[in-house]
């Protein structure tokens, strides 16, 4: 009689474990293909077998929450905790429950400033103080993938997931990421076999599809029940394999290359399983994904190329949910809802119906960005006002709390302090601004801004003595007792006031010195910008002061008759011109043409035109280093620039030229920002005579009977130029910042140094960090 040994306990234990890791690989496939129906069957399954089994009781609460059932989900999470307690698999649906209900506000901000052009460095830090515990799973899954947008965090997540894949290597997710996120190891963890795991077939038995299943697909390669072993050993015959299981072991492989990295092996493997069974929809869709993931024109034309030669052979319900599917990962959002609606309503699956709103309402957010791109942010509020089905999605709700914020008044301030050398209550000067603007919202695109500068400009007191290029000084003697003592102090105060509105569009303002000052005129401009495709454009008319000295700002009085003369105005248009040529290479071009105006000086014509080139070298989070070019041109009509009376006080060459050459570090880490720049140059100028009494030939003779000089003669000009600027900036509250800057010039005859510290503060939640470093620019210099 044959021997019969009993049949080991671990054998039956064994089968069931493999049961299990097979029914979950059908489920987390279906799950990640929205057929949470279909998953669901699988983790019942498994429930089945194994009451307690904790990763099935995570997935159906995983489920809910894709479903949106987040009360479901609890009670999952609450079964799991009553068994386990407080085990992995707890934490991850916890954290999966907190991302999409108490936390789903924060994350949904986190998420939309993960995708604008200015992703902040400290979006990391942010990410991990989301969660109390490190993210695990689903979380781990979003938040590591948000991390990757910045360098740094793109680090910190490659470590942390390839830990996770070191600790849990049967989940698949993570092996995935870490290739996604490029991890140094994901490859080698890849290929790492799981320990006493066998491979399940990546298909689950075909039966709720809509077409006949392939015969084979009717005994399942994996059993799902245990069965005895025969009383009898016998001789194993080799398998005969269907086209489908045949396409099944080729489509595993395939993914352990992709795992590996060997894509193009891949999507060989892929092509063969589609070439056995040209009819079944999943082997083409893990193709044509594997081909649209390559990212280039072609590669993604032949990824639509593979689900259209399928539905060309089946346009059955599932061949055109993998087409559609396809369509969505591609922005094809209309041809994905062509493809589902031609399935009647009732056969719609909860993955079509998932996918339907999930085009829906990536199509109405994107139309939601590009309102507010273009700034029309009225027209946003109306938007999300008048389409209550989707008001409570996260990124709607994160659009609509920054378009509140610009609804919120805000308050700029700073002191400025900016000194000239020169002679002595002259040309000198030594000036204090204290700009003052409150930003008052009309609505979502309009802002009333008031402006209240105090402008204090002082040169010092004249000396007649030195002083015969000042005013009418040079046509008398220096103790002519008509010289006015208290009018030899060259020392002005008052104010810069004025009121605009602005938008992203254009900006229109009016504005007026007031004060004691010599010559008090009108100031003010219409600016508008435009985008030219990649480029943008901004056009300006304006009346602006003309800086440089009290004579030109302010204007000045003659100590020796009390006229007054000079507070010269820019009267012109201008055009400014920025485009990118790619990420790294910029150019900036500007051309102005001015009338200048004043209280008796002659008009006077100035032309310049620029161009700047700037190129990034060094980039990392936080960081960027650029070099640059400027070259400068630059030419006035007349010579204006000396101080006796009728003379403008503003440099005016009639031909200049610099060649400037600035290299910038800009950075921004942990709630400040800062910018600091050096740069050199060099410049050759020419000027003509000037006569010192422009206006009044009695003038020019009373000088020339003193022995003073009444014509300054002209000639070239030129040299090398140094200068720095050093800015910072600190969030000190989420709506208060501060900061400050520091530039000094060191030129032939011009050696400006300027400081300033200021304040922004909004009077609601928020007021954004600049990067760089924005200060408050005096009206005077508008």
């Amino acid at each position: 009689m044959p021997i019969i040994l009993p049949t080991p306990v671990h054998a039956n234990v064994n089968t069931q474990q493999t049961n299990i890791r097979a029914l979950s690989e059908k489920g987390v496939y279906w799950y990640e293909r929205f057929r949470f129906d279909l998953a669901v069957q699988s983790f019942n399954k498994i429930l089945l077998i194994e009451p307690t089994n904790a990763s099935a009781l995570r997935w159906q609460g995983l489920i809910d929450l894709a479903r949106g059932d987040v009360q479901a989900a609890n009670v999952w999470l609450g079964k799991l905790q009553l068994v386990h307690g407080n085990n992995p698999f707890s934490i991850e649906l916890q954290q999966a429950i907190a991302l999409a209900s108490d936390k789903r506000q924060q994350f949904a901000e986190l998420r939309y400033i993960a995708d604008s052009e200015q992703v902040p460095a400290n979006l990391p830090q942010r990410l991990r103080q989301l969660l109390p515990q490190p993210p695990l799973g689903e979380a781990a899954v979003q938040i590591y993938r948000l991390m990757n947008r910045t360098p740094e965090g793109r680090s910190y997540a490659r470590e942390q997931v390839a830990e996770l894949a070191r600790q849990y290597p049967d989940d698949r997710r993570y092996r995935t990421l870490l290739a996604e996120l490029g991890g140094a190891g994901a490859s080698t963890l890849a290929q790492t076999p799981t320990p006493g795991a066998a491979q399940p077939p990546r298909r689950p038995a075909n039966t709720n599809r809509t077409k006949p299943a392939p015969a084979a697909l009717a005994q399942p390669t994996t059993p799902e029940v245990a069965t005895p072993p025969p009383a009898e050993p016998e001789v194993p015959t080799a398998p005969v394999l269907s086209d489908f299981e045949q396409g099944q072991q080729l489509a595993d492989n395939a993914q352990k290359q992709i795992d590996q990295g060997n894509k193009t092996e891949a999507a060989r493997l892929l092509q063969n399983a589609v070439d056995l069974n040209p009819s079944y929809p999943w082997f083409r869709y893990d193709l044509a994904t594997l081909l649209d993931d390559q990212g280039d024109a072609g590669s993604k034309q032949a990824a639509r190329r593979v689900m259209d030669e399928g539905l060309a052979l089946d346009k059955g319900q599932e061949m055109r949910f993998a087409a559609a599917l396809l369509a969505a990962r591609q922005d094809r959002g209309n041809d994905a809802i062509e493809l589902i609606d031609a399935v009647p309503r009732e056969n719609w699956t909860e993955g079509m119906t998932a996918l339907a709103k999930r085009v829906q309402y990536g199509q109405y957010l994107d139309g939601l960005r590009a309102q507010e791109r273009n700034g029309d942010f009225n027209a946003l509020a109306n938007s999300i006002g008048t389409t209550p089905k989707w008001r409570a999605e996260p990124e709607v709700q994160a659009l609509e709390q920054n378009l509140q914020r610009k609804r919120q008044v805000r308050l700029r301030m700073s002191y400025e302090n900016a000194i000239i050398d020169g002679d002595e209550g002259v040309s000198r000067i030594d000036s204090d601004e204290i700009p003052l603007q409150l930003d008052l919202p009309l609505d979502f695109e309009r802002t009333l801004f008031l402006r209240a500068d105090t402008l204090n400009a002082n040169s010092g007191r004249v000396n007649p003595a030195t002083a015969s290029n000042f005013a009418k000084l040079g046509t008398t003697l220096p103790t002519d007792p008509a010289i006015a003592s208290d009018r030899l102090d060259q020392n002005y105060k008052g104010h810069v006031v004025g009121v605009g509105v602005q938008t992203e569009q254009y900006r229109v303002d009016l504005g007026t010195t007031v004060g004691d000052y010599p010559v008090n005129d009108w100031v003010g401009g219409v600016q508008w910008r435009t985008s030219l495709g990649e480029g943008s454009l901004r056009l300006e008319v304006a009346r602006r002061m003309v800086n440089g000295s009290v004579l030109s700002t302010t204007g000045a009085i003659d100590p020796l008759t009390g006229e007054r003369w000079g507070g010269a105005r820019r009267n012109g248009v201008s055009a400014v011109y920025y485009q990118a040529f790619n990420p790294t290479l910029d150019f900036v071009g500007i051309a102005r043409a001015n009338l200048i105006t004043g209280k008796n000086i002659p008009d006077n014509t100035e032309y310049n035109l620029q161009g700047i080139v700037g190129k990034t070298v060094f980039q990392r989070p936080g960081h960027e280093v650029e070099i640059g070019a400027s070259l400068f041109l630059w030419s006035f009509e007349k010579n204006l620039r000396f101080y006796t009376f009728g003379q403008g006080g503003y440099y005016s060459p009639q031909a200049f030229g610099s060649l400037t050459f600035p290299i910038t570090w800009t950075g921004n880490m942990n709630g400040w920002s800062w910018q600091a720049q050096a740069r050199v140059g060099a410049s050759e100028s020419r000027e003509d005579d000037t006569a010192l009494y422009p206006l009044n030939p009695e003038l020019a003779a009373a000088a020339a009977a003193q022995g003073n000089p009444t014509l300054q003669i002209g000639g070239p000009g030129g040299g090398t130029s140094t200068g720095l600027r050093l800015a910072l900036e600190r969030q000190v509250l989420k709506n208060f910042v501060v900061g400050g800057y520091f530039e000094i010039d060191r030129s032939e005859g011009y050696n400006p140094d300027r400081l300033q510290l200021y304040l922004k503060y909004s009077f609601g939640d928020f007021f954004e960090l600049s990067v760089p470093p924005e200060g408050v620019a005096p009206y005077s210099r508008f």
